[in-house]
């Protein structure tokens, strides 16, 4: 798998491979996140994720932030061993942070030649969270892009999440938390 750093992506040459995308925090690389990762990977595209070196909760609110479920280098394990081709590293920074979200769509769409991107229900990125799944959607719809907005995968009646994940490690329920990252909590 390819690890290529946010800035020297947009600084390069676009990719003339055409590509399938997902992005996110993917705190933990849970059961939600996977089917975000199998729906990129197998596409006809080049499969590449876009996440972040350091949260962007650790940037905003870092006297509460209570860390990650596992650090980059699991991160970037695990995406490799569901078979993405690509992970994008993005620094988060004060600049970073007052990019609107279409003006991160559309320059990430053409530096890695964007033909189907997936996200979840409850995606949201740029300045203030200004833009949303929908927001997507509707960007993908003008630019020639298939736009896929996944809906949860659900245990128990709830969304699997990384805030669940959290609490049940918290609580001591191991198994739920295993449950939900779909793997051993070893793997931490």
């Amino acid at each position: 798998m390819d690890i290529i750093n946010w800035d020297g992506l947009i600084k390069g040459e676009p990719w003339t491979e055409q590509s399938a995308v997902t992005i996110g925090v993917f705190d933990g690389i849970h059961r939600g996140h996977r089917a975000l990762i199998d729906r990129i990977t197998s596409s006809p595209y080049r499969s590449a994720a876009v996440t972040f070196r350091v949260s962007p909760r650790q940037f905003f609110h870092s006297a509460s932030y209570q860390g990650d479920i596992i650090g980059l280098k699991r991160k970037l394990e695990l995406f490799a061993e569901a078979g993405l081709d690509a992970c994008v590293l993005i620094d988060f920074s004060e600049d970073f942070s007052r990019m609107t979200g279409r003006a991160f769509i559309r320059r990430l769409s053409r530096a890695v030649n964007m033909r189907y991107i997936v996200v979840g229900t409850d995606f949201h990125c740029g300045y203030r969270n200004d833009t949303d799944a929908t927001a997507i959607k509707q960007f993908a719809a003008v630019s020639g892009i298939v736009a896929e907005v996944a809906p949860p995968v659900m245990e128990g009646g709830l969304p699997v999440s990384s805030s669940r994940i959290r609490h049940a490690l918290a609580s001591g329920d191991y198994g739920l938390a295993a449950s939900l990252l779909g793997r051993g909590i070893e793997c931490l």
